[in-house]
């Protein structure tokens, strides 16, 4: 495809500042960054409202046990979702998704009227809800971009993501301090109907050069259930799987570790103050917690996510969290306190919800639709609840039979790291390899011979190079430098500008000979190619 060489809006100018995108992208990109704040926004809204709702009337460890439920339910949740998938095109099944998140959200508003107990179920459901709504969104944006596209412009449509998980929980903590959860839900019930018609909106404004090349839907004929088969059978989604369930098994005992703290330092509170509310001090905790985190998400997604996939790579960036982790709980073996605890868990969660996150989205991208959508609920839905209940037998076990305590947890989360490291480094050499197959890791090429272009001494020079001078595959970005052919910089009279392509300047009057010039082309991945450029002085 032609690299078309015109300029970018003051949207794309901004985001250009935190990622490299080509000319057009900025409508796709503000359409995702958009559903994605949504998304996030309700889930976050509703994750801080099941901690108050669970804490307030339960222990952290009921907390385990409904992560163990969660992967059950997602169990049989999975095959349906297959179901769903081979009977829908791709655009009508977020539309679907959302649709029954909406009506199931609706029958625990009215349950929550009827004064009945729900903080249990509210919070098992709250765990379905978050991974189909996350896990349809990213298979959808996986499956609307090209490879290329998407590890430039998904670290961009992260940021929305990040601001959704930060406004979400800030405004929940807030909210429940003023206002009944029956108030949360109502909010919640409306921002997911705005969500409807996002899909055919979002895929509409990603231009050609980014999109993915569609394909039918594939069913499977395996006697396992959707999704199962496509994880099963294939060794890199296979990888994915277990690096998930460690990702999560770590994850979630962390958050065991930090609810039990939280529980503590709650009670200690009110030890001091009886007149304290129990669930008031849970939900201001977890309020403030998840803002703290999503603003440091929202920083590092800013400025250095899209940094470390270029420089690093996606296989690069998926061992970063390991490393965190691996360094975090090792201190909070040796230092098991309130303040060490919530540091790591802070610093922990902060990487795994942008560069983590950004990087396991990211291996999606070569993969076809039907594996995509069917994998991702698969591998986001149950093998991720499956790390909680692992987690959970693992709590359960500990405490009950062995009397374990926080720092002996940490020491286990050390080892599991260990591993997740060990598989991290698997997946990224097989994310390499079906990278360029999908690419076929082709260079930049030129299309076409500049012939010289005449600029006498005296005269004003005002010349764009064509728009088609160069190709290169498509969703991948050129960034054009110019150099004197002898390697030096330019003449001072000469200028360039790589945003337009276009040079200008005025020619000295006592200018001699000739000014030839070496114009290169560089993809994301270093490729290059050049050609010659002479403005002749007649």
């Amino acid at each position: 495809m032609s690299t078309e060489a015109l300029q970018r809006d003051r949207w794309e100018r901004l985001l250009s500042v935190f990622a490299r995108l080509r000319p057009g992208e900025g409508r796709s990109v503000a359409y995702f960054m958009t559903y994605g704040f949504l998304v996030m926004f309700c889930y976050y809204m509703l994750k801080t409202l099941r901690e108050t709702l669970l804490l307030s009337q339960a222990t952290a460890e009921m907390k385990s046990y409904a992560y163990a439920v969660i992967a059950l339910i997602l169990l049989f949740v999975v095959p349906i979702y297959g179901a769903l998938y081979r009977r829908l095109p791709n655009r009508e099944l977020n539309v679907w998704i959302a649709g029954i998140l909406l009506a199931v959200q609706f029958v625990f508003f009215f349950l929550s009227h009827t004064g009945l107990n729900i903080g249990f179920a509210y919070y098992v459901w709250v765990g379905i809800f978050g991974v189909l709504i996350t896990a349809q969104f990213w298979a959808f944006a996986a499956d609307t971009f090209n490879v290329k596209a998407g590890q430039r412009l998904f670290p961009l449509i992260m940021i929305g993501v990040s601001l959704g998980g930060l406004v979400g929980p800030a405004l929940a903590g807030r909210l429940l301090q003023t206002m009944g959860p029956p108030e949360l839900m109502y909010m919640v019930m409306v921002v997911l109907a705005f969500m409807l018609p996002m899909t055919a909106r979002s895929r509409d404004a990603v231009p050609p050069s980014a999109r993915s090349v569609q394909t039918a839907h594939t069913g499977s004929r395996s006697e396992i259930p959707g999704g199962f088969a496509y994880v099963l059978r294939n060794h890199y989604l296979l990888l994915i799987a277990a690096m998930v369930v460690l990702l999560n098994w770590v994850n979630t005992t962390g958050e065991y570790i930090l609810a039990e703290f939280v529980l503590q330092h709650a009670d200690a509170l009110i030890a001091e103050d009886p007149r304290l509310d129990k669930s008031h001090i849970i939900a201001g905790f977890y309020g403030n917690f998840f803002a703290l985190i999503n603003a440091l998400s929202l920083v590092i997604q800013l400025f250095f996510v899209a940094r470390l996939i270029e420089w690093l790579g996606v296989n690069g960036t998926l061992l970063i969290v390991p490393i965190i982790a691996l360094i975090g709980y090792g201190l909070m073996v040796f230092i098991p306190v309130f303040t060490m605890i919530r540091l790591v868990k802070i610093l922990e969660d902060t990487a795994d919800y942008s560069v983590m996150n950004t990087a396991r989205q990211s291996l999606f991208l070569p993969l076809s639709a039907a594996e995509t959508y069917q994998s991702k609920i698969a591998i986001d839905g149950f093998f991720w609840r499956f790390g909680d209940l692992i987690q959970a037998l693992a709590i359960y076990v500990g405490l009950h039979l062995y009397g374990l305590e926080a720092q002996h947890f940490a020491a286990l989360n050390m080892v599991l790291a260990l591993v997740w490291f060990g598989l991290a480094m698997l997946i990224g050499r097989r994310y390499l390899a079906l990278k360029k197959q999908a690419t076929l890791g082709e260079p930049p090429s030129l299309l076409q011979v500049l012939r010289p272009h005449p600029i006498p001494p005296g005269s004003r020079l005002d010349y764009q190079l064509p728009m088609n001078l160069f190709h290169c595959e498509p969703g991948d970005m050129l960034e054009i430098t110019v150099r004197s052919a002898d390697g030096d910089k330019l003449p001072g009279w000469l200028k360039f500008d790589p945003e337009s392509w276009r040079f200008y300047g005025i020619a000295p009057i006592d200018l001699y000979g000739n000014t030839w010039l070496t114009v290169r082309a560089t993809n994301i991945d270093g490729q290059w190619v050049e050609t010659r450029l002479g403005f002749i002085h007649q």
